[in-house]
């Protein structure tokens, strides 16, 4: 069991979309851990989510957050997500409550340099407090109907922008991931 007095993560995970309103995180297709590409370097659009449980001792204090990516060897990836943050109590807490504050950024662009396993990692006060394990998959060329690869276009079993869906599983312009 986590003591009440340490700083954790409660949720730490990739998402489509994220956002953070009124205190509360906003979240479109979240927890995955499987991404696809045809092609590598792949420029990759994601969001990182972390709801933190901020305890009552840790509250008033400013602190810092950092999340960075790393390979399967422990290897940094360019590109990381930085800020800082200082929670007052709710006036409405009892004492020694703790807070949960969700931080959410988005990735926009985010390049993978080939497929294999990778890791999000989330630093509080530059203590780890939590990694998403994912992977990165090569997809293999989609065939058209006719025969032959498509050009570009979405990943492979994906279906081809403008056209039918395959197997009517949904529009054809959404990618899959």
């Amino acid at each position: 069991m986590i003591p009440e007095t340490d700083l954790y993560a409660t949720a730490f995970f990739l998402a489509d979309h994220a956002s953070v309103e009124n205190g509360k995180v906003y979240v479109n297709g979240g927890f995955f851990n499987q991404m696809q590409f045809a092609a590598f370097p792949a420029a990759a659009t994601f969001s990182v989510v972390g709801v933190l449980n901020i305890p009552w001792s840790a509250q008033n204090q400013p602190h810092q957050f950092a999340v960075h990516f790393t390979d399967a060897d422990g290897h940094r990836l360019d590109g990381e997500f930085n800020g800082e943050f200082q929670v007052t109590p709710n006036p409405e807490a009892g004492v020694g409550d703790p807070f949960l504050m969700p931080i959410a950024a988005n990735a926009n662009g985010f390049v993978f340099p080939g497929p294999g396993r990778f890791s999000a990692v989330l630093l509080i006060d530059g203590d780890e407090v939590s990694r998403w394990g994912f992977r990165v998959n090569a997809a293999a060329p989609r065939e058209v109907p006719g025969g032959g690869p498509a050009a570009g276009g979405p990943v492979a079993g994906g279906p081809v922008a403008g056209g039918p869906a395959p197997d009517g599983v949904g529009p054809a312009d959404i990618p899959r991931f």
